[in-house]
This record gives C-alpha cells, structure tokens and sequence, in this order.
C-alpha cells in the first residue's frame, strides 16, 4: 500500500439468497410447524418432515390441513426429526438472507420451533415481493402461470419453495 493511502474495507459480499416454506397442523393460533423446507438460487436446498415437541398441542392437528398436505401424524413420528434436530439442520440459512411468500405464518412456525428446542432463531424471515423486481399485473400473472408449469406448488415445503425459487429465476429473465 502506498503511503498515506487509506485502507479500504473489504466489499461486504451479497448474502446467499434462500426461499422458505413451512407446512403446520393448520392455521390457529395453536398450531405448530410440521414440515420446513428451503431452496437456495440454485435449486439445491432440504426438506424434512419434524416431529411434533411434547407442548404441542394435539387439538391443533386440523383434519383440513392434513387434507391438503397429505402429512400424517403417523408421517411424523416414523419420518419427523425432533425439533433440536431440525433447528440444527437449519443453522445452513444463518447467514443467508431468507424469504418466503407467507413471512407472518412461516416466522411463526419457525419460533415455535426453536422455543420448543429451547434456542434463540438466527433467522429472520423477510417478503418474497421485496427481492421481485416491480411487475405489472399481466406480467405477473404470466410469469406465475409459467412458474406454476416448471415447478407447481403442492403444499409441501420442498415444492413450495423451489416454487419461489422458480418465480424468482424467471423473473431475473424478463
């Protein structure tokens, strides 16, 4: 370095992108996360299905949502990881900068997950529409009905965000 010359900073580099869902018992106040999947930029990610933690109450399990998931509660005891286990498989999106297209919901799920393992959450949720460029209503609208062919969503995490992933990719192309 030449003398006198300032040293600069280092560019802070762009967080790693990182869409979210989660799948729950259903959608009360009671309710408790079931599924969590993400996917990163690139379409690689996880997914797993989590083990309801002891408080959790049983009378939030609605019929409906297992309806539409098609997650049992018998899916969750022989598939699910316990709630520690899924906190620390999603310690891979600490440093990324994470959205999902329900952030009210899906940081809900996500609290009640770490408060059942007893840890503080390293994430925070933000919109979806806030890493989209502006788009007009057409232009929306075919850009979701082409999403919706490359990759549908099916109410369960891993399709669901790889969905968001889609939306996203294509929307970078316009």
């Amino acid at each position: 370095m030449a003398q006198g010359a300032v040293p600069q900073p280092e560019k802070a580099m762009a967080a790693r992108l990182a869409f979210i869902d989660f799948e729950a018992s259903g959608l009360g106040a009671r309710s408790w996360p079931i599924e969590v999947g993400w996917a990163f930029e690139d379409g690689a990610g996880e997914s797993f299905l989590v083990s309801p933690a002891p408080e959790w109450p049983a009378e939030a399990w609605d019929p409906r949502a297992e309806k539409l998931h098609g997650i049992t509660l018998k899916m969750l005891s022989d598939l699910g990881v316990s709630v520690a286990a899924a906190c620390d498989r999603m310690a891979a999106l600490a440093d990324c900068a994470v959205y999902s297209d329900a952030p009210d919901w899906d940081a809900f799920w996500m609290m009640r997950l770490f408060e059942a393992a007893g840890r503080k959450c390293p994430i925070r949720l933000q919109e979806f529409s806030n890493v989209m460029p502006p788009l007009t209503s057409e232009r929306k609208a075919d850009l979701l009905t082409r999403a919706d062919r490359l990759a549908p969503r099916r109410h369960r995490a891993a399709e669901d965000a790889l969905h968001l992933v889609t939306v996203y990719r294509l929307s970078r192309n316009l």
